[in-house]
């Protein structure tokens, strides 16, 4: 039976491939660094890395292909989010860190919307989309990050959206519809300081 320390030594190097992955921008499909360079970025054994790396295969977060290594497999299918913020998500003002991240990421992806030019029928659309019952505030944000042209930046607001979902799950276009459509409408005047109280006003 493993003892504590190793068990902790464990969660830390797949916490720290966690962070490889994410700093190294990979997506699914992308090619992990080797053992050894794991091992030398991470200044761990390699049979640490070995270890950490099975345990990933074997949740179906990796894959390794003989002779060509170890590859990323779709995290958002396999909730890797869910099953690796156990390691990094254990107190309060973490949680709150991520949800004030998020709201980050969006304001930022609204200001960029208004910087396309003219998208009044696009944003049209998403509000008469809006109005079905089933509708989202993922779908709708989502719609927003495809809207703002920016791919690293919807790459980050899908990781640190299904951290966020991972504790809070909350949908705000159940009680704040009617906010979400003012938002629409000051996205379409293109007035930031608006776009701003409005995105406050969602709940």
């Amino acid at each position: 039976m493993k003892s504590s320390h190793s068990h902790s030594k464990f969660e830390k190097v797949v916490g720290q491939i966690r962070h490889i992955i994410l700093e190294d921008g990979l997506i699914p499909g992308d090619k992990l660094p080797s053992e050894r360079e794991l091992s030398e970025r991470l200044s761990v054994a390699r049979s640490s890395v070995r270890e950490a790396l099975r345990a990933l295969e074997l949740l179906g977060l990796i894959e390794t292909k003989r002779g060509e290594g170890t590859f990323l497999r779709d995290f958002r299918d396999h909730r890797l989010i869910e099953l690796l913020s156990t390691f990094i998500l254990q107190t309060d003002e973490k949680k709150q860190d991520v949800i004030r991240t998020k709201e980050i990421v969006e304001l930022g992806c609204l200001s960029f919307v208004i910087q396309q030019g003219n998208l009044e029928e696009e944003l049209s659309i998403i509000a008469e989309e809006m109005k079905t019952d089933d509708y989202t505030e993922e779908e709708f944000f989502s719609s927003m990050m495809e809207l703002c042209g920016n791919e690293l930046l919807r790459k980050i607001w899908m990781i640190v959206s299904d951290y966020a979902a991972s504790f809070y799950r909350v949908d705000r276009m159940v009680n704040s519809k009617p906010h979400f459509f003012h938002l629409i409408e000051q996205l379409k005047m293109k007035n930031m300081q608006a776009i701003f109280e409005a995105y406050k006003q969602l709940s």
